[in-house]
């Protein structure tokens, strides 16, 4: 077997292999976005944007800052390590998304992504409360792809719902180890 290279479409982010994963390990988008690094263009992300793309950008930024700091706060608990890791790895990929709506939107990341939000104070109303996130945040960037008139924020939201729709799926797997 050979090391190989891969680079994911969405996020831009390289991982190294020996076949490509199920999904971006960085912004979980799905295998069909990994290529390749020579057919990854670095000015992917260099759109112009409508004034409706501009507001659903900050939109999405908006909404995974917050999702980002509340999985954070999540991961702070001591009492359920495996839920802890769970949620941990969920604020770092959901951080990702921010920032790639930033660089799309030509902004700054919000500099509050490290800092960890409140929570509900347990498992089963937190993962509720996740549900809740993720439910929202696919179908709202199911949304903003219908309408997206650039087609990489198009490919962008279609793509970043779907891992929204798989981290409905992590929520259910988690009330197992409630």
């Amino acid at each position: 077997m050979q090391l190989k290279m891969y680079r994911c479409r969405i996020c831009g982010e390289t991982y190294l292999g020996y076949e490509a994963p199920e999904n971006c390990p960085f912004c979980g988008a799905h295998k069909e976005y990994l290529e390749a690094p020579e057919k990854y263009d670095p000015a992917i992300n260099a759109v112009a944007l409508t004034e409706v793309e501009r507001a659903d950008l900050e939109a999405s930024i908006e909404l995974e800052r917050s999702n980002t700091r509340f999985y954070l706060g999540m991961a702070e608990r001591k009492d359920n390590d495996t839920l802890r890791s769970a949620y941990k790895r969920l604020a770092r990929i959901e951080a990702e998304h921010c920032s790639l709506f930033c660089k799309l939107a030509g902004v700054p990341k919000p500099e509050d992504l490290t800092v960890p939000g409140e929570t509900t104070g347990s498992w089963a109303s937190d993962i509720e409360e996740s549900l809740r996130r993720e439910n929202r945040a696919s179908s709202l960037y199911a949304t903003f792809a219908e309408r997206a008139t650039n087609p990489r924020l198009k490919e962008v939201w279609d793509a970043v719902s779907a891992v929204e729709a798989d981290h409905i799926t992590l929520d259910e797997l988690a009330k197992q180890y409630l």
